[in-house]
């Protein structure tokens, strides 16, 4: 365990307003007009409501001190009491109104990723990385809710509180008024400063958290090997580290936060000192009323909170800008493989299978060189060859994970870029090396892509591979929940569940990527026997190491450096020592030896 690497990603903070950004994430808001009026009409009276108390409570001093009429002060303190009702409502309905856009706006967003992820290519996933892209989905969407739920609305009112105190004031005496702005450029100076370093202290805050996220994940899904190691007491000093950093970023940024409010809260009392001192000549100069002198000393401490609150909320619209980008960056890739148009259904197939001069790579990197392998229906074609010879491109060429780059790809003679992919991969079934279980039950894994089909033709597909009896020792059976990525199972349990997925979906062309590596020999003789009784009438691609499953195949396909070197059986493949003899007595006699 080394140094953690930051992303550039984790570094920056983005400008506060990106005109381009606001316009899309704005977008979300268009089916919800009447709500985003809604909420701004609630935070206009909210708002009215807020900024009327000050003024009835200086009118009812006046009375007091002045005029003294009761049925004046009863009306006025009557007003006072339905402000501040209205007020409460108003801001609870605003409040209940932005939270409800929030969250309808991440329910659309996520639900938008979500199908757009379905459409992208396997390829994007596998360069981008599951936790670039799963940030992207959960911790982006979570800042631009917090953006639509709270931030957006609370500048709105306090820009609007802002404009209120400034014309109230103006109104009642725009001499003192502007006295009372003296302090403003010295507010707007400290505000600069402590903005530049409150963004580089919540970037180092921000990315010093990533790295204690990104250490705590890698250490908890590596704990097998970190016991094995006894790695533990210096991967705890290593996350000591990381961890005090967080600690002194963050206090570092409390520091800062601490330093803004009693700044404001000085200049507030410079600037009210200066009111109560002027104000204070002027009442006795008869220039203006006790009750609008306090107008004055309430909107004065009024007048800084919404500067304050302003200012903090300047990086969390920064944080929104970028989480806003990234979104849009996965929203706006297309994916690499798509129907064209006119793209029709695969018709049923009976499993022929023709590449026809294949040529394909990866980036400027070109893997498949001219391939040519015809493929009758029931066969089963076996891919070896050392790593990087080509044999993954192969299936997933087939399955239309990817492209070819020239040539073509044929079941039973339609061009597979001319049919629908969910037509195609319907009639494919596919088991990978490394099995994927999904958390819901054994039935509900098995019956993945037959959701419709019943237990019985559940426990058909499982007594086929062999996985019955285990499945029927469960303390659920087949209704037993499945932890995380299958690990209260075996690796060789779960690979037999993928073989029994693949059944029930009943494919006529059957891929197995390496699918019994991983299996123990006991394991693979249970289920050789039902292999061979399954794979007749499939068309079947099999890539495998061991010699068992590759000595019965149809045809073995001996590729290198992306090129099929040799074709034909095991056996007319041994007698000819070739490159295929070479890899069995290089690589495959000892397994045999052992399996046999």
């Amino acid at each position: 365990m080394g140094q953690i690497r930051f992303t550039h990603e984790d570094q920056v903070l983005g400008k506060a307003y990106d005109g381009r950004v606001v316009r899309r994430l704005l977008g979300f808001l268009a089916p919800y007009r009447r709500q985003v009026w809604l909420s701004l009409a609630l935070v206009i009276a909210a708002t009215a409501a807020d900024l009327a108390l000050p003024w009835l409570f200086s009118r009812a001093i006046d009375e007091v001190a002045g005029d003294e009429r009761l049925w004046m002060l009863n009306v006025i303190g009557a007003v006072f009491v339905l402000a501040v009702i209205g007020r409460f409502f108003a801001q609870w309905f605003q409040y209940r109104t932005a939270q409800w856009l929030g969250n309808k706006v991440v329910f659309d967003m996520r639900n938008r990723m979500f199908r757009h992820l379905q459409t992208l290519s396997i390829g994007y996933i596998d360069r981008r990385g599951v936790g670039t892209v799963m940030t992207r989905i959960q911790n982006d969407v979570s800042v631009i809710q917090d953006m639509f739920s709270d931030t957006v609305i609370s500048i709105m009112s306090n820009v609007l509180v802002l404009v209120g105190i400034v014309v109230i004031m103006f109104i009642t005496d725009w001499q003192l008024a502007l006295l009372a702005y003296l302090v403003i450029p010295i507010m707007v100076v400290v505000m600069r400063y402590w903005q530049r370093y409150a963004r580089d202290a919540y970037r180092i805050t921000r990315r010093t958290m990533s790295a204690v996220n990104a250490n705590l994940a890698e250490s908890i899904a590596g704990m097998r090997v970190v016991q094995s190691y006894t790695r533990e007491p210096l991967n705890f000093r290593f996350f000591h580290t990381i961890n005090g950093e967080n600690l002194t970023a963050s206090v570092q940024a409390a520091k800062l936060s601490a330093l803004l409010f009693p700044i404001v809260q000085f200049l507030s009392a410079a600037a009210t000192a200066m009111i109560v001192y002027v104000g204070g000549q002027k009442v006795f100069d008869n220039q203006m009323s006790i009750g609008e002198l306090v107008l004055f000393i309430a909107l004065i401490d009024r007048f800084f909170a919404p500067i304050r609150d302003l200012s903090q909320q300047y990086s969390t619209l920064q944080s929104a800008m970028v989480a806003g980008e990234r979104i849009f960056e996965v929203l706006d890739v297309e994916p690499e493989v798509q129907d064209r148009a006119g793209a029709y259904d695969l018709p049923p197939i009976t499993g022929k299978v023709d590449y026809n001069d294949v040529t394909f790579g990866y980036g400027e990197t070109k893997i498949l060189h001219d391939i040519h392998l015809h493929v009758e229906p029931g066969q089963t074609v076996a891919f070896v060859g050392e790593t990087g010879a080509g044999k993954s491109s192969m299936v997933n060429l087939l399955m239309r994970f990817t492209d070819v780059w020239d040539g073509s790809i044929t079941i039973d003679g339609h061009d597979i870029r001319d049919v629908t992919q969910q037509s195609l991969r319907s009639q494919l079934g596919i088991v990978l090396q490394d099995t994927f279980l999904f958390g819901s039950t054994i039935r509900e894994n098995i019956a993945y892509a037959r959701p419709e089909a019943t237990l019985r033709e559940v426990e058909a597909a499982a007594k086929e591979v062999g996985a019955h009896d285990f499945i029927r020792k469960l303390p659920e059976g087949y209704d037993t929940p499945v932890q995380e990525r299958g690990v209260s199972l075996s690796v060789g349990q779960r690979q037999l569940i993928s073989f029994a997925r693949a059944l029930v979906a009943d494919p006529k062309i059957l891929i197995l990527d390496e699918a019994t590596s991983s299996i123990d020999t006991q394991t693979e003789r249970l289920i050789q026997e039902a292999l061979r009784r399954l794979l007749v009438g499939r068309t079947s691609f099999v890539i495998a190491h061991r010699l068992s499953t590759i000595r019965e195949a149809s045809m073995v396909v001996v590729m290198d450096q992306g090129r099929i070197i040799e074709t034909g059986t095991h056996d007319e493949l041994m007698a000819a020592r070739g490159a295929y003899y070479g890899l069995y007595t290089m690589q495959w006699r000892g397994g045999e030896m052992a399996a046999d």
